[in-house]
């Protein structure tokens, strides 16, 4: 069996019991994002148009199911659907901040529209999610989320401060990647909890699992940039190093070299043309292998993801526990 039938299979695990609440959340994203403007409305239509893995969702509808298998109520689907709001807003920024050509196998919305509407549609989407909350009365997850778009929006600054920092420690960059990616995660989780009645009172734990979790979706998605293929991706690989992000397998990688190889990638390093840098890339990626950053960011992620389902190990039970496990699986499988 391939890696696209492997990931497939998880999926269908991890969503069959909440597929109709999915459903409503799909059916109140598209709500949220009707438009008010006809471009809006044009570009929330082209932006539906890419597949969604909605794996933010799930983990809060995971964590709002109660054992006794009763429904959502209406306030988890809002907020379910706003943190994919949220979600959604990031990656049109990144792809605005990246130039990227391409999102989710689609053209990205900076290059079908232009860079000032996706500039314009990321603060839209943000802003939506937050008033759809405020609307709906879900004060603590307004709370949240809010503190989680500070966090994301430092976490860029943060990157733009290390572009082409070779000397960018291992702390620094998990830094980066807890406010960027794991604490959006993280907050799923809280958000979700925080409808189950009778673990309401574990948000932390749940935040917990959510944030190592979503340390692993990070790290294996910088594993990905490395190894990744870019059909399944719908994305280029070789990105981060093309815009002088510089992740954990290359950390790691810079760190265990010697000095003569060191002197070599530092040279590619201040290449600061992207089209330099992408005709570099083979070398680079050897470099990375070859001197363990693949290896030792595998055995990171694996080691979070334990801590990850650690988290839950006195907290959730039965059929909840068992899926927020598979949660875990089928990101630190993504790799396989």
């Amino acid at each position: 069996m391939g890696l696209v039938d492997r990931e497939r299979i998880k999926l269908i695990t991890l969503q069959r019991k909440i597929g109709p609440a999915l459903k409503s959340v799909d059916s109140e994203f598209r709500r949220i994002t009707d438009g008010d403007s006809p471009l809006t409305a044009d570009i929330c239509h082209h932006i539906r148009q890419g597949k969604s893995k909605r794996f933010r969702p799930t983990l809060l509808l995971l964590a709002a199911q109660e054992d006794k298998g009763s429904g959502f109520s209406t306030g988890a689907i809002t907020a379910a659907a706003c943190v994919e709001l949220v979600h959604t807003a990031t990656l049109v920024h990144d792809d605005f901040i990246d130039e990227a050509d391409v999102r989710r196998g689609l053209p990205s919305v900076n290059v079908k529209y232009g860079a000032s509407a996706a500039l314009i549609m990321g603060d839209y989407l943000y802003s939506k999610a937050l008033h759809t909350l405020c609307v709906a009365g879900l004060q603590h997850a307004v709370k949240l989320l809010a503190r989680t778009t500070v966090l994301m929006s430092e976490a860029e600054m943060l990157q733009l401060e290390h572009r082409f920092d070779m000397d960018i420690g291992e702390d620094r960059y998990q830094q980066i990647i807890y406010q960027k990616t794991a604490s959006l995660i993280e907050n799923s989780c809280r958000i979700g909890v925080s409808f189950n009645k009778r673990l309401a009172t574990h948000e932390n734990e749940f935040g917990e699992f959510g944030a190592k979790t979503g340390l692993v979706f990070q790290i294996t998605d910088d594993i990905f940039d490395y190894l990744g293929d870019e059909r399944r991706l719908g994305k280029p690989t070789g990105q981060d190093w093309a815009e002088g992000r510089i992740t954990l397998p290359l950390i790691v990688a810079w760190r265990n070299a010697d000095e003569a190889t060191k002197k070599r990638i530092g040279e590619l390093a201040q290449l600061r043309s992207a089209s330099d840098r992408s005709a570099c890339w083979p070398e680079v990626k050897q470099f990375v292998t070859d001197y363990g950053g693949v290896d030792y960011s595998f055995d990171r992620a694996r080691q979070f993801a334990e801590e990850a389902k650690s988290a839950l190990s006195q907290v959730a039970s039965g059929p909840q526990k068992d899926l927020l496990a598979v949660a875990v699986e089928y990101v630190i499988n993504r790799l396989n």
